[in-house]
């Protein structure tokens, strides 16, 4: 069993990395749909939006999920897809509000909202993914084997 020092260091290092795979991601799609260096300034806008995403929502919602002991693979997946459908609605829902009717860029955004709402998602269970495999919260589960036998010996 990992001692608590280590958990410690693989939790910090995931919120370090994790945050950083959107931007990766967009990078690589600006990159592939024939973008050029200057269009690498929307994945590092991305950096600056889930860094604090992944502070103010992620780490409630690590804690939340330790505590329960929800601590699978698909759990972690679930919570990722949660999160970028929590944040594609937050994105729409100020995007919508604060556009104008008349303004052709922000009909323009709402009407590629199911490509956008695509890559967030798959950012989201991406940069999920890479948090748990960094964690690895499944490994620091106490051994109910060892228990169970204790209590068949007695």
């Amino acid at each position: 069993m990992p001692s608590a020092r280590t958990k410690s260091y693989r939790t910090v290092a995931a919120f370090v990395v994790a945050p950083m795979v959107p931007a990766v991601i967009l990078a690589g799609v600006m990159l592939a749909a024939g973008g050029d260096s200057q269009t690498l300034g929307y994945a590092t806008f991305a950096g600056y939006i889930s860094y604090p995403f992944a502070l103010l929502i992620g780490l409630p919602s690590y804690l939340v999920m330790r505590r329960r002991r929800w601590d699978g693979l698909r759990a972690y997946l679930l919570l990722g897809l949660g999160l970028g459908a929590f944040f594609v609605a937050l994105f729409a829902g100020l995007a919508g509000f604060e556009g104008d009717a008349d303004d052709p860029a922000g009909l323009d955004l709402l009407a590629n909202l199911a490509v956008f709402s695509s890559l967030v998602l798959a950012c989201a269970v991406t940069s999920t993914l890479v948090f748990w495999l960094i964690v690895r919260p499944d490994l620091h589960r106490p051994q109910q084997a060892a228990g169970n036998a204790g209590v068949a010996a007695k």
